[in-house]
Formats: C-alpha cells, structure tokens, sequence
C-alpha cells in the first residue's frame, strides 16, 4: 500500500485526537501526537513554512531566552522522547505529566492545519476542548515532567 507521509500523520493524529476526547490513554495521545507533529514539522520546513517548534524558538528568542533551537527541541519533546526511547538504563522509570500530551496534541494539529489548511472533524474537537481546559495556558504548569 503506498501512502503519503501527510496521510499517516493524519491518521496518528486523528486517532489521538479520538483517545483525548475519550479521556483515555494520554502517553498514547503523546506517542501518536509526537510522531505526527515530527513529520508534519519536517514537511513544512521542507517546503519552506514554518512549524510549531519554529515559531516556539522564535517566543523563545523574542522573550530573551537566547536557548539554541536544539536546547528548545529537546526541552519541548522531553516526554515525548523519555515515551518512546529505551537508550538510558537510568530511566526505565519516568514521570511524564499528561499536560504534556495536551502541548504535543496542540501542536501536531497546528502542524497539521499549516501543512494542508484542512481541519478534520476530530481535530477541531479536540482542539475546542484543548482550549475549554486551558483557558489559562500557565495555570498549573511547572516545567518539563520527566
């Protein structure tokens, strides 16, 4: 079956946008969301837009934070890289907080939008309810969770 890179991530992320709806398995939604949001990001830089970790570097440089876009990348996909890799034997055990699966849900869905200007019905769902929960985007966070 041949298939394009736009239509897998499409299909991890509708799927994770079904589980966050559902209330059900967020390192799914983190997994599912995180390997969407990567090949969306790669096709937009490709073909010369921007992504979601583009424009999260740029807040960061506006802010004064002058942290190199890898020093952001590996902040920002911290959980998801600690769900999905078992390279250090130090951290077979690790505490991955499901906001963090909200931030990589937001941002694969704005990969997503930017990539085919199309919102699949799950997604705008999800993304609503993204925002219904967030209202204020600070409250309750206190960094990276691992």
């Amino acid at each position: 079956m041949d298939i394009s890179k736009t239509e897998i991530a499409k299909r991890q992320l509708v799927t994770a946008c079904k589980l966050y709806m559902a209330g059900d398995d967020y390192l799914s939604v983190l997994t599912l969301a995180g390997a969407a949001e990567e090949i969306l990001g790669v096709l937009l830089q490709r073909s010369g837009k921007t992504n979601s970790l583009d424009d999260i570097v740029a807040l960061d440089r506006r802010l004064g934070g002058n942290r190199s876009r890898k020093q952001v990348s590996d902040e920002i996909n911290l959980a998801r890289n600690c769900a999905k890799h078992a390279n250090n034997p130090t951290e077979d055990v690790v505490s991955i907080a499901s906001g963090e699966a909200d931030a990589m849900l937001a941002r694969a869905i704005a990969n997503y939008v930017d990539q085919t200007s199309d919102i699949p019905d799950e997604m705008h769902a999800a993304y609503m309810e993204l925002q219904r929960r967030h209202t204020d985007p600070w409250d309750g966070y206190d960094g990276p969770a691992v």
